[in-house]
Formats: C-alpha cells, sequence, structure tokens
C-alpha cells in the first residue's frame, strides 16, 4: 500500500514538472513568435524633405537605417505611414522583415510666423493682423526683419523679409489695420426684412475696428429699411439697409446759408438725390 502512495506522489510530481516544462516552451514559443525586426514608434517629429526608417522605428536592422519610406510632409502638417505600406516598401527592395506596430505618425517640425512674432517686429499690440497666420517654413535658422510699411485707406502692409545664411530666403506681405475705440451702433434686437428702423432698435457696442461698409451714425439709420433680416447685435450696413430718400434729383428745395451772424435762405434745385442723414 505504502508503495502505491509512494508511486502516485512520484506520478503526480512528474506531471506537475510536465505541466511547468509544457508552459515554459510556450512561453518561450510566444516571445519568439512576437518578436520583431522592426518596431514603429506611434508619433515622430523630423526635420527634413525624408522620412528614414530610422525616424519612424525603435528598433530595425542597421542595414537599413537611412532607407527613405516617404516625402516628409509640409512644415506643421503631419502624414500617416502605417505597417502595410512600410512592408510594401521592404517587400519591392526583396526586404522580408516583421513589423511591430500598426503605424506611426510623423510631424514635420516647423519655424512658425506667429501674430507675437508681428507683434515684436513692430514693437506694438494694438494690431489686429488680418492675414492667415501662422506661416509655416522649414525649420532653421532665420533672421527676419520688417523691410517696409505701406498705409492703403483704412489697411496697412508689412513686407516681412526672411532670411538665411545672410540672404533672403522669402519675402511675406502682411496686412494689418490699427486698434481704436469706438462706440458704433447695432442693433438691439431682431429686426425683419423690409421693417422700418426705429431708434428703439439701435443700440452702441464697444469696438476695436470699424469696416469701412458699416454705418457709425445713428441718424443715417433712423427710418432706413431693412433690406433683409438683421439678427440682434449685427452691424448696419450699406449692404443691409437702404436709407429713406428725402430729395429726388431735380427737386425745388430751401437751401439755408449762414455766416458770422448773416442767415440767407433761398430756393434751389437738387443736383443729385438725398437721404436722410446726410
Amino acid at each position: 500500500m505504502k508503495q502505491m502512495q509512494k508511486l502516485y506522489k512520484h506520478l503526480i510530481k512528474c506531471y506537475k514538472l510536465l505541466i511547468i516544462s509544457s508552459s515554459s516552451l510556450i512561453f518561450i514559443f510566444v516571445s519568439f513568435s512576437i518578436a520583431c525586426d522592426i518596431e514603429l514608434i506611434k508619433n515622430v517629429e523630423v526635420n527634413s524633405n525624408r522620412v528614414f526608417i530610422s525616424d519612424i522605428a525603435s528598433k530595425y536592422p542597421k542595414n537599413i537605417e537611412k532607407m527613405p519610406i516617404s516625402l516628409a510632409p509640409m512644415p506643421n502638417e503631419t502624414t500617416k505611414i502605417d505597417a502595410n505600406y512600410l512592408k510594401s516598401i521592404l517587400n519591392s527592395n526583396n526586404m522580408h522583415y516583421s513589423v511591430c506596430g500598426s503605424y506611426s505618425i510623423v510631424k514635420r517640425k516647423a519655424f512658425l510666423i506667429t501674430a507675437d512674432t508681428i507683434y515684436k517686429l513692430m514693437g506694438e499690440k494694438d494690431l489686429i493682423i488680418q492675414t492667415k497666420l501662422p506661416i509655416a517654413l522649414p525649420y532653421n535658422h532665420y533672421t527676419l526683419s520688417i523691410s517696409s510699411i505701406k498705409n492703403y485707406g483704412e489697411y496697412s502692409w508689412i513686407q516681412l523679409t526672411v532670411m538665411l545664411n545672410n540672404q533672403v530666403y522669402r519675402n511675406f506681405f502682411i496686412q494689418y489695420i490699427k486698434k481704436i475705440d469706438s462706440l458704433v451702433p447695432i442693433a438691439s434686437q431682431d429686426i425683419r426684412s423690409f421693417q422700418v428702423i426705429s431708434k428703439d432698435d439701435i443700440e452702441y457696442k464697444k469696438v476695436d475696428y470699424v469696416p469701412s461698409y458699416v454705418i457709425t451714425t445713428k441718424d443715417s439709420i433712423i427710418g432706413a429699411k431693412a433690406l433683409g433680416n438683421i439678427k440682434a447685435g449685427s452691424f448696419f450696413t450699406f449692404y443691409n439697409t437702404q436709407r429713406q430718400m428725402m430729395v429726388n434729383m431735380g427737386d425745388i428745395v430751401s437751401a439755408v446759408y449762414g455766416k458770422d451772424g448773416i442767415d440767407i435762405q433761398t430756393s434751389a434745385k437738387a443736383l443729385q438725390m438725398g437721404y436722410k442723414g446726410d
């Protein structure tokens, strides 16, 4: 009986050893099967015109370190290189390496010209820059300067010169206007199309810029007709209102002239149409 128990214990021990050995073999097999030649990095930044294996992988065979994979994206933009695309490139070069990771997002490093760049060069922040910023350039050590400033009515233009290695690399023209503090009439409530605008439809808003098409005097708005629906808070403009015409060209009107305490009143012929608020 004791011999049978010893035999049974021995068999159990052997069985446990067999299970442990099998588990170890499975672990070794799995580890071997998931080992890969190339391991992709999910997010990378490059500073050249091309993307190489060494840019997008943390592990790779040394003989393909400088193998070009694709063109780099435009500065400050990204491109996606997935594992299948990489495998197709490798296979086309008769290279059959295993790849771990699904993709790599590649961003091109950039030198950015921002609003703060313009503020620093101009030495002031009271500007509304209308040119779309930022401007992205391939990353490098540039020198920036303002070559000229030109004014055209309410708008101004900066000629921004970008220098690289003591040579002109690019010129950009940046449009801006200066901020102002002004009270401008706006719609105090929704106004229906063809509604005649009254003083109760008008309130004032403080703004730092007034476009040339905005009506800035209350008298020119009262009595005008809305040419479309005007939402509360909107500007009154020459496009969404039509002023009330008071005088037709050729009408006989009363003209008054006063100077040094002398007033002269007479009749005159209107040479053009006249609107309320003129």
